[in-house]
């Protein structure tokens, strides 16, 4: 009901109240007061009324792609190849990457984008004990492993991180909020001993001979947190959960995950926050072989929980560019991120930028040449100026928010050119998607 409408019964009632002769102005004040409240109550009641209605038939407004279910955004899934990339403000994701310092390991030892794989199914070589599958979503690109409920998947990767190694992805999380709370997620690693990366068993109790996983319990305003590590089933390092307030501005976005292990300290960051730093998280003895992912139950359908992971990478070693650059001339990094087919920097590179950065300005007498490379998705030509176009960017980065001299750093392309790995291989391709830094004086 409007405010005329209430005018208008206001003024209705006064009427009707004299009418009925009640006995006072005050009387008459207090009953008519009575009546408006209900009235208003009534009214807004039907409108609440209308819209739980709505909702629980499941009529969602598309709005930029999306729908809207509950109080939370959600992204339909597609089975088309066709996506629109979301381009995100830069000027944002710069700040809030501003304090990010993870940088990725020496080596690429595993890569799954999921590119080969078909969608509606398990990745290949991937283990799960429920029915997590690979989906498409509208407006964010690439192929996504939806994770069911009551489900682990263990990934296809079988290779020993070693002692120092670092693990990324990307986490998309939507939920169709109805009051109750959704599954929590979780995400780790582990050391198999003497089964199989993939081994059913791991499907049970994901622990192994040693492992450790952060839980995301999600709210409707935020999420839990929490760090736990074993040494097989017992526990070693316990955190207490913490209220994170920012993961439900995330809903419905990709954010990025990366740990980072060396020996005994765990480092985990969460879109470039750091969420922990602990010096002795890692139990001894073993080496982890195995990123696992779980979600674990709730009292909502399959199809109100969308828990979405892609990009898994694993690299091994520490990154020794200040050694390789002073003692070999050069060094290289895959940890330099770009869009798809574009030159414009992700924001979980600012940690290898910094890093890069740091090194250039010890030896400010040095002239560098940033050389860029791609894979070999895409002709020759579009990939030469797009390797130009990406050392262009990087400088630009250096020069502008690291302050390196533009006058020291030179930039050249080599575009698909000089491949380091095999181009029929996610893995492969990822390396070779590199950029390089090489000393000219």
């Amino acid at each position: 009901m409007n405010a005329f409408g209430i005018i208008r019964l206001s003024l209705g009632m006064s009427i009707y109240l004299v009418g009925l002769g009640v006995g006072s102005s005050a009387q008459a004040q207090s009953l008519f007061k009575k009546i408006k409240n209900r009235v208003e109550q009534t009214a807004t009641e039907k409108v609440l009324n209308k819209a739980d209605k709505v909702v629980g038939e499941g009529v969602d407004k598309a709005i930029d792609g999306t729908s809207v279910k509950g109080n939370t955004k959600v992204l339909a899934e597609k089975p088309e190849a066709s996506l629109t990339q979301v381009t995100p403000d830069s000027t944002t994701f710069i700040k809030a990457f501003a304090k990010y310092d993870f940088v990725p390991g020496d080596s690429i030892i595993y890569a799954a984008d999921f590119a080969d794989d078909v969608n509606g199914e398990l990745p290949s070589g991937w283990n799960s004990n429920a029915g997590s599958v690979l989906v498409k979503l509208n407006q964010i690109p690439g192929n996504w492993l939806r994770l069911a409920q009551r489900s682990v998947c263990l990934s296809s990767n079988d290779q020993l991180l070693g002692p120092d190694f670092t693990v990324e992805f990307d986490l998309l999380m939507q939920f169709d909020l109805k009051g109750w709370l959704p599954p929590s997620f979780r995400f780790g690693l582990l050391a198999s001993g003497n089964v199989s990366s993939t081994d059913n068993t791991l499907l049970n109790d994901p622990k192994g001979v040693k492992s450790f996983y952060t839980e995301l319990a999600p709210l409707a305003d935020g999420a839990n947190i929490a760090l736990e590590s074993y040494q097989a089933y017992t526990r070693y390092f316990h955190s207490m959960p913490k209220k994170h307030t920012e993961l439900a501005q995330w809903y419905g976005k990709p954010v990025h995950i990366a740990i980072q292990g060396q020996k005994e300290r765990l480092r985990i960051w969460l879109n470039g926050e750091k969420l922990y730093d602990v010096p002795k998280g890692i139990p001894g003895e073993n080496e982890f072989n195995q990123v696992f992912f779980s979600l674990s139950s709730s009292p909502y359908k399959d199809e109100q929980v969308g828990v979405y992971i892609s990009n898994v990478k694993i690299a091994k070693g520490m990154p020794d560019g200040r050694t390789k650059l002073q003692k070999e001339g050069k060094f290289s990094t895959t940890g330099i991120l770009f869009s798809t087919g574009q030159a414009t920097i992700l924001p979980e590179s600012e940690g290898v930028l910094k890093f890069i950065a740091s090194i250039l300005a010890e030896d400010q007498a040095a002239k560098i040449q940033v050389v860029g490379h791609t894979d070999a998705v895409g002709d020759d030509k579009s990939n030469q100026i797009l390797s130009e176009r990406r050392a262009e960017a990087v400088k630009r980065a250096l020069t502008t928010r690291y302050g390196i001299a533009e006058m020291s750093l030179q930039t050249s392309g080599k575009g698909e050119s000089e491949p380091v790995a095999d181009n029929q291989t996610v893995k492969g391709r990822t390396r070779n998607r590199r950029v390089e830094f090489i000393r000219i004086q």
